[in-house]
């Protein structure tokens, strides 16, 4: 499969467009100017929409899947930027804030780090870098002071860890609505809780299956650097964080009636009925069990998956962008790549031919590419939001060059 399919409803140029369009993203702002928080090195922006001019900052979770689209390319030497960049932060705040302005750092966003760090680890190591195993150290050293200073903070400013061990999105002034925007997810009728109609939910009082996935994720990570470096009881510390987490998620999360991942109100205590595509993350994670990716696979994904793409719930909610009928690129590639994980390679593909396809065809009409599609109709616009549509976008472009990088590898 080429990159450049042409049909009626395509056009050859979108990856000359992609290419090219990396530059308009690059920033380099290395002192504090007004709001803005300076960062040592270059970095990339998620749009240069010139109507809508949103987004001019790092961002935490929009920076690894833009990431993904560098891997291999002339311009994979900013992952290492990045990383560095992040690295800054947390030496000079204790986290990752949500973005690089002041007014940001109430909170933080869905924590990439240790998997920013692993792509920039391919790099180094493709390279035969000498300096990669300080890197490593470093970067080792600075992941578990967020971990243990931010997501795993009992008390104010950092009260995530909340219940059995597990985490919840959080923001400084206990803010359901801000809470919500560290989730990535603004806004989503995901933790709605009782009252479907409340306007941002209830997310302080419910444990994310997204979140504590990505957890899961960073101590594993966690233990394989320090088995690396030698750190044997390190190694083992961490593994076995990893294997708690997922215990208790499973018992959390796990509806045996819905067979799927659900969020969990830890007031109430019991699981969120709204199903969503966060419950697919445990795929990507790894924790879950061959024989619930099973269950999922079987009964849900046939839902979820639309001519467009995965849709990101089930039923519409009026004003909400993170729900039906909307796609978003990190969800294609966090569903994909659990499918993946467990061997469903042909419906990991099947997601990826059909998002490129709904990229395609609305490059081909408006000569760009936009955060989130309708992949329910993809003829149609998508959900606004609060926000409204923004083109032009990173993780958008990125996650398009990752996912033709795999079909046309064949897997």
């Amino acid at each position: 499969m080429s990159n450049d399919i042409s049909s009626p409803r395509t056009t050859p140029n979108i990856s000359t467009y992609i290419d090219s369009f990396w530059e308009r993203l690059i920033r380099h702002q290395p002192t504090d100017t007004g709001t803005l928080i300076g960062v040592p090195r270059a970095y990339l922006v998620p749009s240069a929409d010139a109507h809508r001019p949103l987004f001019q900052e790092l961002y935490y979770w929009d920076s690894f899947f833009m990431a993904l689209g560098l891997v291999g390319t002339s311009r994979e030497w900013l992952i290492l930027d990045i990383v560095e960049n992040m690295a800054h932060l947390i030496e000079r705040f204790g986290f990752i804030p949500n973005g690089t302005r002041y007014y940001f750092t109430s909170r933080s966003q869905p924590p990439f780090f240790t998997r920013m760090v692993d792509l920039a680890l391919t790099v180094l190591k493709a390279r035969s870098d000498p300096g990669t195993t300080e890197f490593l150290k470093r970067m080792t050293n600075l992941a578990v002071r967020e971990h243990e200073g931010c997501w795993l903070g009992e008390k104010h400013p950092h009260e995530r860890r909340k219940y059995r061990g597990l985490s919840r999105y959080h923001d400084i002034n206990y803010s359901h609505f801000l809470a919500s925007c560290e989730s990535g997810w603004d806004h989503s009728p995901r933790c709605d809780g009782a009252n479907p109609l409340a306007e941002a939910g209830r997310w302080l009082d419910f444990l994310p299956v997204c979140l504590n996935s990505i957890l899961h994720v960073r101590e594993t990570d966690l233990a394989a650097w320090h088995a690396e470096l030698g750190n044997s009881s390190g190694a083992e510390f961490w593994k076995g964080s990893a294997e708690e987490r997922a215990n208790v998620m499973s018992e959390l999360f796990w509806s045996p009636e819905e067979e799927f991942f659900l969020d969990f109100d830890w007031k109430a205590e019991r699981r969120d009925p709204l199903p969503s595509l966060a419950g697919f993350y445990p795929l990507w994670a790894g924790w879950a069990t061959k024989d619930q990716a099973a269950k999922i696979v079987g009964r849900w994904l046939p839902k979820f998956l639309q001519p467009g793409g995965m849709v990101t719930t089930l039923e519409p909610c009026a004003s909400r962008q993170w729900a039906f009928p909307n796609g978003w690129a990190p969800l294609q590639w966090i569903v994909a790549a659990g499918l993946d994980r467990f061997g469903y390679a042909k419906e990991a593909n099947e997601i990826r031919r059909r998002w490129c396809e709904t990229c395609r065809r609305e490059f081909a009409l408006r000569g760009t590419l936009s955060e989130k599609y309708n992949v329910v109709e993809p003829e149609d616009h998508a959900e606004e939001g609060l926000y409204g549509m923004v083109e032009g976008f990173g993780w958008t472009n990125a996650v398009y060059v990752d996912f033709m990088r795999k079909l046309d590898g064949g897997g």
